[in-house]
Protein backbone atom coordinates (compact mmCIF):
# COMPACT_ATOMS: atom_id res chain seq x y z
CA UNK A 1 0.00 0.00 0.00
CA UNK A 2 2.80 2.41 0.93
CA UNK A 3 4.57 1.58 -2.34
CA UNK A 4 1.43 2.36 -4.35
CA UNK A 5 0.98 5.67 -2.53
CA UNK A 6 4.60 6.56 -3.20
CA UNK A 7 4.22 5.79 -6.91
CA UNK A 8 1.00 7.83 -7.02
CA UNK A 9 2.62 10.92 -5.52
CA UNK A 10 5.68 10.60 -7.77
CA UNK A 11 3.48 10.42 -10.87
CA UNK A 12 1.41 13.36 -9.64
CA UNK A 13 4.57 15.43 -9.13
CA UNK A 14 5.74 14.54 -12.65
CA UNK A 15 2.41 15.65 -14.17
CA UNK A 16 2.42 18.89 -12.19
CA UNK A 17 6.03 19.54 -13.23
CA UNK A 18 5.28 18.97 -16.92
CA UNK A 19 2.38 21.40 -16.81
CA UNK A 20 4.41 23.86 -14.78
CA UNK A 21 7.03 24.24 -17.50
CA UNK A 22 4.48 25.07 -20.20
CA UNK A 23 1.77 27.64 -20.66
CA UNK A 24 -1.99 27.44 -20.49
CA UNK A 25 -2.59 28.96 -23.91
CA UNK A 26 -6.26 29.89 -23.50
CA UNK A 27 -5.46 33.56 -22.74
CA UNK A 28 -4.06 33.71 -26.29
CA UNK A 29 -7.21 33.20 -28.30
CA UNK A 30 -11.00 33.22 -28.39
CA UNK A 31 -13.76 30.64 -27.94
CA UNK A 32 -16.94 30.13 -29.95
CA UNK A 33 -19.69 27.51 -29.91
CA UNK A 34 -22.49 26.14 -32.07
CA UNK A 35 -25.23 27.90 -30.05
CA UNK A 36 -25.87 29.46 -26.63
CA UNK A 37 -28.61 28.57 -24.17
CA UNK A 38 -31.16 31.34 -23.65
CA UNK A 39 -30.37 31.61 -19.92
CA UNK A 40 -26.64 32.11 -20.52
CA UNK A 41 -23.54 30.01 -20.80
CA UNK A 42 -21.41 31.83 -23.39
CA UNK A 43 -18.41 30.07 -24.92
CA UNK A 44 -15.82 32.34 -23.28
CA UNK A 45 -16.87 31.15 -19.80
CA UNK A 46 -14.99 27.90 -20.38
CA UNK A 47 -11.58 29.61 -20.56
CA UNK A 48 -12.04 31.82 -17.49
CA UNK A 49 -11.66 30.96 -13.79
CA UNK A 50 -12.76 29.37 -11.55
CA UNK A 51 -11.14 26.05 -12.27
CA UNK A 52 -14.06 23.92 -11.18
CA UNK A 53 -16.87 21.57 -12.24
CA UNK A 54 -19.42 23.63 -10.31
CA UNK A 55 -22.03 24.85 -12.76
CA UNK A 56 -23.57 28.26 -13.24
CA UNK A 57 -24.59 30.08 -16.40
CA UNK A 58 -22.02 32.74 -15.57
CA UNK A 59 -19.13 30.29 -15.08
CA UNK A 60 -19.70 27.54 -17.68
CA UNK A 61 -20.50 27.31 -21.36
CA UNK A 62 -23.88 25.87 -22.38
CA UNK A 63 -25.12 25.21 -25.91
CA UNK A 64 -28.82 25.20 -26.79
CA UNK A 65 -31.04 22.15 -27.17
CA UNK A 66 -30.82 21.14 -30.84
CA UNK A 67 -30.82 17.95 -32.89
CA UNK A 68 -27.71 18.95 -34.81
CA UNK A 69 -24.11 18.27 -33.71
CA UNK A 70 -22.88 20.56 -30.95
CA UNK A 71 -19.38 22.01 -30.85
CA UNK A 72 -17.15 24.29 -28.80
CA UNK A 73 -14.10 25.75 -30.54
CA UNK A 74 -10.97 27.61 -29.43
CA UNK A 75 -8.88 29.55 -31.96
CA UNK A 76 -5.33 30.70 -31.17
CA UNK A 77 -4.48 34.34 -31.74
CA UNK A 78 -0.76 33.44 -31.83
CA UNK A 79 -0.96 31.39 -35.01
CA UNK A 80 0.15 27.79 -34.59
CA UNK A 81 0.80 26.19 -31.20
CA UNK A 82 2.11 22.82 -30.13
CA UNK A 83 -0.48 21.31 -27.78
CA UNK A 84 0.76 18.70 -25.33
CA UNK A 85 -2.38 18.24 -23.19
CA UNK A 86 -5.96 19.48 -22.88
CA UNK A 87 -7.70 19.44 -19.49
CA UNK A 88 -11.50 19.47 -19.37
CA UNK A 89 -13.81 20.27 -16.43
CA UNK A 90 -17.34 19.28 -17.42
CA UNK A 91 -20.51 20.17 -15.52
CA UNK A 92 -20.74 18.21 -12.27
CA UNK A 93 -23.21 15.31 -12.09
CA UNK A 94 -23.90 15.43 -15.85
CA UNK A 95 -21.36 13.04 -17.35
CA UNK A 96 -24.13 11.44 -19.43
CA UNK A 97 -24.28 14.64 -21.51
CA UNK A 98 -20.54 14.25 -22.12
CA UNK A 99 -20.93 10.69 -23.41
CA UNK A 100 -19.49 10.07 -26.87
CA UNK A 101 -17.60 13.37 -27.22
CA UNK A 102 -14.56 13.84 -29.48
CA UNK A 103 -11.64 16.20 -29.14
CA UNK A 104 -9.75 17.52 -32.18
CA UNK A 105 -6.71 19.67 -32.95
CA UNK A 106 -7.07 21.17 -36.44
CA UNK A 107 -5.75 23.86 -38.76
CA UNK A 108 -9.21 24.87 -40.01
CA UNK A 109 -12.52 25.77 -38.42
CA UNK A 110 -14.46 23.28 -40.55
CA UNK A 111 -17.40 21.47 -38.96
CA UNK A 112 -17.41 18.48 -38.80
CA UNK A 113 -13.77 18.85 -37.73
CA UNK A 114 -11.15 18.04 -40.34
CA UNK A 115 -7.98 17.42 -38.41
CA UNK A 116 -6.21 15.33 -35.80
CA UNK A 117 -8.47 13.34 -33.46
CA UNK A 118 -6.84 13.57 -30.01
CA UNK A 119 -9.51 11.57 -28.22
CA UNK A 120 -12.84 9.85 -28.72
CA UNK A 121 -14.88 8.81 -25.70
CA UNK A 122 -15.19 5.03 -25.80
CA UNK A 123 -18.21 2.88 -25.09
CA UNK A 124 -19.48 1.47 -22.83
CA UNK A 125 -19.65 3.63 -19.71
CA UNK A 126 -19.74 7.30 -18.98
CA UNK A 127 -16.64 9.52 -19.11
CA UNK A 128 -15.02 11.26 -16.17
CA UNK A 129 -16.15 14.87 -15.89
CA UNK A 130 -12.56 15.93 -15.21
CA UNK A 131 -9.81 14.53 -17.41
CA UNK A 132 -6.51 15.49 -19.01
CA UNK A 133 -6.10 14.30 -22.59
CA UNK A 134 -2.66 14.14 -24.27
CA UNK A 135 -2.55 15.42 -27.86
CA UNK A 136 1.06 16.32 -28.79
CA UNK A 137 0.03 18.02 -32.00
CA UNK A 138 0.50 21.30 -33.84
CA UNK A 139 -2.65 23.23 -34.63
CA UNK A 140 -4.60 26.48 -34.82
CA UNK A 141 -7.88 25.23 -33.35
CA UNK A 142 -9.09 22.97 -30.56
CA UNK A 143 -12.60 21.60 -31.12
CA UNK A 144 -14.81 19.72 -28.66
CA UNK A 145 -17.40 17.91 -30.78
CA UNK A 146 -20.50 15.93 -29.78
CA UNK A 147 -23.16 14.15 -31.83
CA UNK A 148 -24.69 12.07 -29.03
CA UNK A 149 -28.03 13.16 -27.57
CA UNK A 150 -29.49 12.54 -24.12
CA UNK A 151 -33.08 11.27 -23.66
CA UNK A 152 -34.11 12.51 -27.07
CA UNK A 153 -32.56 15.92 -26.51
CA UNK A 154 -29.32 17.40 -27.60
CA UNK A 155 -26.53 16.91 -28.11
CA UNK A 156 -25.31 19.90 -26.11
CA UNK A 157 -22.12 20.94 -24.35
CA UNK A 158 -21.54 22.29 -20.82
CA UNK A 159 -17.86 23.04 -20.28
CA UNK A 160 -16.96 24.77 -17.01
CA UNK A 161 -13.23 25.08 -17.64
CA UNK A 162 -10.77 24.15 -20.38
CA UNK A 163 -6.96 24.41 -20.11
CA UNK A 164 -4.90 23.99 -23.28
CA UNK A 165 -1.31 23.21 -22.34
CA UNK A 166 1.63 23.75 -24.67
CA UNK A 167 3.76 26.44 -26.29
CA UNK A 168 3.58 28.70 -29.29
CA UNK A 169 5.41 27.17 -32.24
CA UNK A 170 9.14 27.80 -32.03
CA UNK A 171 9.34 28.07 -28.22
CA UNK A 172 9.79 25.70 -25.28
CA UNK A 173 10.65 25.51 -21.57
CA UNK A 174 9.27 27.09 -18.43
CA UNK A 175 6.69 29.68 -19.50
CA UNK A 176 7.76 28.92 -23.09
CA UNK A 177 10.52 31.51 -22.89
CA UNK A 178 13.22 29.53 -24.73
CA UNK A 179 13.60 29.61 -28.51
CA UNK A 180 13.84 26.31 -30.41
CA UNK A 181 17.20 25.57 -32.03
CA UNK A 182 17.68 27.05 -35.48
CA UNK A 183 18.89 23.59 -36.52
CA UNK A 184 15.47 22.04 -35.84
CA UNK A 185 13.42 21.62 -39.03
CA UNK A 186 11.08 24.63 -39.35
CA UNK A 187 12.61 25.73 -36.03
CA UNK A 188 10.02 23.69 -34.18
CA UNK A 189 10.62 21.71 -31.00
CA UNK A 190 8.86 19.86 -28.19
CA UNK A 191 7.78 22.25 -25.40
CA UNK A 192 8.97 19.95 -22.61
CA UNK A 193 12.64 19.50 -23.55
CA UNK A 194 13.36 21.45 -26.75
CA UNK A 195 13.91 18.34 -28.91
CA UNK A 196 13.25 18.76 -32.62
CA UNK A 197 9.71 17.63 -33.53
CA UNK A 198 10.26 17.29 -37.28
CA UNK A 199 13.90 16.29 -36.98
CA UNK A 200 16.98 18.46 -37.43
CA UNK A 201 18.67 20.14 -40.37
CA UNK A 202 20.87 17.53 -42.04
CA UNK A 203 21.88 19.53 -45.14
CA UNK A 204 25.55 19.59 -44.11
CA UNK A 205 25.61 16.47 -41.91
CA UNK A 206 27.48 13.37 -43.02
CA UNK A 207 25.04 10.52 -43.81
CA UNK A 208 22.22 13.02 -43.08
CA UNK A 209 22.31 12.10 -39.39
CA UNK A 210 21.82 14.53 -36.51
CA UNK A 211 20.78 14.39 -32.87
CA UNK A 212 17.11 15.36 -32.58
CA UNK A 213 17.64 16.81 -29.10
CA UNK A 214 20.61 19.02 -29.88
CA UNK A 215 20.73 19.30 -33.68
CA UNK A 216 24.41 18.23 -33.64
CA UNK A 217 25.61 16.22 -36.65
CA UNK A 218 26.34 12.83 -35.06
CA UNK A 219 28.41 11.28 -37.91
CA UNK A 220 30.45 14.36 -38.70
CA UNK A 221 30.23 16.80 -41.59
CA UNK A 222 30.15 16.71 -45.33
CA UNK A 223 33.17 17.82 -47.38
CA UNK A 224 34.56 21.28 -46.53
CA UNK A 225 32.21 21.58 -43.55
CA UNK A 226 33.10 21.61 -39.87
CA UNK A 227 31.73 22.47 -36.41
CA UNK A 228 29.20 20.66 -34.21
CA UNK A 229 26.32 21.71 -36.47
CA UNK A 230 28.45 21.68 -39.66
CA UNK A 231 27.53 25.33 -40.13
CA UNK A 232 31.15 26.29 -40.77
CA UNK A 233 33.43 25.47 -43.68
CA UNK A 234 37.19 25.34 -43.97
CA UNK A 235 39.41 27.53 -46.18
CA UNK A 236 43.14 26.69 -45.82
CA UNK A 237 42.32 24.86 -42.56
CA UNK A 238 40.81 28.03 -41.07
CA UNK A 239 37.35 27.44 -39.67
CA UNK A 240 35.03 30.16 -40.74
CA UNK A 241 31.32 30.79 -40.36
CA UNK A 242 29.35 31.19 -43.57
CA UNK A 243 28.46 34.75 -42.62
CA UNK A 244 32.11 35.51 -41.84
CA UNK A 245 33.25 34.20 -45.22
CA UNK A 246 30.64 36.31 -46.97
CA UNK A 247 31.88 39.34 -45.04
CA UNK A 248 35.49 38.63 -45.98
CA UNK A 249 34.62 38.27 -49.65
CA UNK A 250 32.76 41.57 -49.49
CA UNK A 251 35.77 43.29 -47.88
CA UNK A 252 38.11 41.86 -50.54
CA UNK A 253 35.88 43.08 -53.38
CA UNK A 254 35.66 46.51 -51.74
CA UNK A 255 39.44 46.77 -51.39
CA UNK A 256 39.95 45.64 -55.01
CA UNK A 257 37.45 48.14 -56.41
CA UNK A 258 38.94 50.89 -54.25
CA UNK A 259 42.41 50.09 -55.61
CA UNK A 260 41.16 50.21 -59.21
CA UNK A 261 39.50 53.58 -58.64
CA UNK A 262 42.62 54.98 -56.96
CA UNK A 263 44.76 53.80 -59.91
CA UNK A 264 42.45 55.55 -62.38
CA UNK A 265 42.58 58.79 -60.39
CA UNK A 266 46.38 58.69 -60.17
CA UNK A 267 46.67 58.07 -63.93
CA UNK A 268 44.44 61.06 -64.70
CA UNK A 269 46.46 63.23 -62.32
CA UNK A 270 49.82 62.25 -63.87
CA UNK A 271 48.52 62.93 -67.41
CA UNK A 272 47.26 66.32 -66.32
CA UNK A 273 50.67 67.26 -64.81
CA UNK A 274 52.59 66.15 -67.92
CA UNK A 275 50.30 68.07 -70.25
CA UNK A 276 50.59 71.13 -68.04
CA UNK A 277 54.36 70.99 -68.13
CA UNK A 278 54.34 70.73 -71.92
CA UNK A 279 52.06 73.74 -72.32
CA UNK A 280 54.01 75.98 -69.92
CA UNK A 281 57.16 76.59 -72.14
CA UNK A 282 54.97 77.41 -75.16
CA UNK A 283 53.05 79.97 -73.16
CA UNK A 284 56.24 81.52 -71.80
CA UNK A 285 57.69 81.75 -75.36
CA UNK A 286 54.56 83.54 -76.56
CA UNK A 287 54.66 85.92 -73.61
CA UNK A 288 58.34 86.79 -74.25
CA UNK A 289 57.74 87.42 -77.94
CA UNK A 290 54.73 89.56 -77.13
CA UNK A 291 56.68 91.61 -74.62
CA UNK A 292 59.46 92.10 -77.13
CA UNK A 293 57.19 93.29 -79.89
CA UNK A 294 55.15 95.46 -77.55
CA UNK A 295 58.32 97.22 -76.34
CA UNK A 296 59.23 98.23 -79.85
CA UNK A 297 57.82 101.15 -81.73
CA UNK A 298 55.58 99.86 -84.51
CA UNK A 299 57.17 102.32 -86.87
CA UNK A 300 60.65 100.85 -86.31
CA UNK A 301 59.54 97.17 -86.61
CA UNK A 302 60.60 95.14 -89.53
CA UNK A 303 57.91 93.53 -91.65
CA UNK A 304 58.63 90.11 -90.08
CA UNK A 305 58.36 91.48 -86.52
CA UNK A 306 55.13 93.27 -87.39
CA UNK A 307 53.57 90.04 -88.72
CA UNK A 308 54.71 88.21 -85.59
CA UNK A 309 53.10 90.90 -83.43
CA UNK A 310 49.76 90.65 -85.27
CA UNK A 311 49.80 86.84 -85.14
CA UNK A 312 50.28 86.83 -81.37
CA UNK A 313 47.52 89.41 -80.85
CA UNK A 314 45.05 87.42 -82.98
CA UNK A 315 45.92 84.20 -81.11
CA UNK A 316 45.35 85.86 -77.71
CA UNK A 317 42.05 87.45 -78.75
CA UNK A 318 40.77 84.12 -80.16
CA UNK A 319 41.65 82.34 -76.94
CA UNK A 320 39.92 85.03 -74.89
CA UNK A 321 36.75 84.72 -76.99
CA UNK A 322 36.75 80.93 -76.51
CA UNK A 323 36.97 81.37 -72.76
CA UNK A 324 33.96 83.67 -72.66
CA UNK A 325 31.68 81.37 -74.67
Amino acid sequence: MNVLLHVYFVLKMIVVHIHDIQDNLTPFGTATQSSTYYKGGISQNAIKPPVSNEFSYGNCSHTNYTRTPAWWMFQFSIGIAYITDITIYYRESWSKRMDGFKLYVTNTSAIPPDGYLCYEDPDPGLPNITQTIPCNKLGRYVIYYDTTGENGKGPFIELCYVAIIGCRKGFWGRNCEKVCSEYCTERHCYPGNGSCIFGCNTDSCLNNNCNKYTGICTDGCKERRTGDFCNKFSINTAETDDDEVTTRIGIFIGIFMGGVLLGILMTVFVCFVIRRKRQLPQKQSKDNALKKTQSQDPHTMTMLEWKMYLLIRISDETGANDMTR
